[in-house]
């Protein structure tokens, strides 16, 4: 009977510890998403780094629906959620494209925050008091084998960690958020510049 009761406490305690584990790892993505809802925009630096060597520094600027605006030493990329443009600084070459969301390819916030957090596997742990979120997509819908994000104490992404087979483990940091500044919508607009090579793909 002693043992019958150890046995009854152990799958109890261990149900107990998994609805606790998942409630609260519900309430972190719950308390990302609402975060994000009051953002109409935002500008954060990023550092971009791969096997540990950085790759890419920039501005990343964002804006409700779908309005980006990447600016490097060497490229800028904008998309007003209709057009795309990619601008190479060093050689004046502009790609122009028509803006996709439903592109695989196309990894925007919203997918990040909203949809992949529904269509993964989730994770969390803590990491020097912050929250990880490690999601790994039960589909083939994704590219990539997983994402880590590591939130700060106001629930903003302080690091992305994308782990993928054939690129292998590439990370962002987040630094100096700005939110809900009013950008301007031309920020997110971009005329050639006069002389450059225009490439349109749409």
């Amino acid at each position: 009977m002693k043992n019958i009761f150890s046995i009854l406490l152990t799958i109890i305690f261990v149900f107990a510890a998994k609805a606790y584990s998942q409630n609260t790892t519900d309430k972190v993505i719950k308390d990302l998403q609402s975060k994000f809802d009051t953002i109409k925009d935002l500008s954060v630096e990023f550092t971009q780094s791969a096997d540990g060597k950085t790759k890419l520094t920039g501005m990343l600027s964002i804006k409700k629906e779908n309005k980006l605006r990447i600016d490097t030493k060497n490229i800028i990329i904008i998309s007003d959620g209709k057009t795309s443009w990619s601008y190479n600084i060093k050689e004046n070459k502009v790609i122009i494209s028509s803006y996709d969301d439903n592109d695989p390819s196309v990894f925007s916030i919203n997918k990040l925050v909203y949809d992949l957090p529904s269509e993964s596997n989730i994770e969390l742990s803590k990491d020097n008091g912050q929250n990880v979120l490690n999601l790994t997509p039960n589909s083939y819908k994704y590219s990539f084998d997983n994402v880590k994000l590591w939130l700060s104490e106001d629930n903003l992404i302080n690091k992305l960690e994308i782990n993928d087979a054939t690129m292998g483990k590439v990370e962002v940091k987040f630094s100096n958020y700005k939110i809900n500044q009013n950008l301007a919508d031309s920020n997110f607009s971009f005329t050639p510049p006069e002389g450059s090579r225009i490439i349109d793909i749409r």
